[in-house]
């Protein structure tokens, strides 16, 4: 288990001796999901850490979905904050193996690990700082269809899919409608995109 653990998100560099205390203190476990299971439920309360450590989950929200592959550590900036509910829906695609951390041992045991306190602040640090170059201001088309597409998409994305009327796009993206279709019947001739109504799938 040692060996499976030290490679996800927050536990890389602890210890096989620190990783035993937290296995005594909080039942620290790889546990199986079946497929089609509901992980996450947009709006409800993050009441704990979740790593996906194998499988595939889709996460979607009332425009979008997404299929992602593990190793995934769910919205760790959720957990903590004003906005303390979760962000997506979460199911599993396929059998999970997953480990959960209630927000209690996360704060009274985890995060008393100085190791697993610097990977914390350098996950969040690294999903600011993502946060701000999707900031930066675009200007053709082209460029904002593909910030808006990389402001959404998880690092672990297999594929995209945007559940969006044109209008509401070009509305999202503050360019005419016109513009919006040469720009996207040029990534699909490109082959980037597949369209069909009220639907833009991403590859790649």
């Amino acid at each position: 288990m040692y060996g499976r653990v030290v490679g996800l998100p927050l536990f890389t560099g602890i210890s096989s001796t620190d990783l035993l205390e937290f296995q005594d203190r909080f039942m620290l476990s790889i546990e199986p999901i079946d497929a089609g299971t509901r992980l996450l439920t947009q709006g409800g309360r993050s009441e704990g850490l979740l790593w996906i450590v194998s499988g595939t989950v889709r996460r979607c929200n009332e425009w979008m979905e997404e299929t992602v592959k593990g190793p995934i550590l769910v919205e760790p900036e959720r957990l903590f904050g004003l906005n303390n509910t979760v962000g997506m829906t979460w199911d599993a695609v396929t059998t999970l193996e997953v480990i959960y951390i209630s927000k209690e041992h996360v704060v009274k045991h985890l995060l008393r690990n100085s190791i697993v306190r610097i990977n914390y602040l350098t996950l969040l640090s690294s999903l600011l700082q993502r946060k701000d170059k999707a900031a930066d201001v675009p200007r053709s088309p082209e460029e904002k269809f593909r910030m808006l597409v990389r402001s959404m998409r998880h690092q672990n994305s297999k594929e995209l899919t945007l559940h969006i009327k044109m209008t509401e796009l070009a509305e999202r993206l503050d360019i005419s409608r016109l513009n919006l279709s040469r720009m996207l019947n040029r990534l699909a001739e490109n082959g980037e995109i597949e369209m069909k109504r009220e639907q833009i799938t991403i590859h790649g």
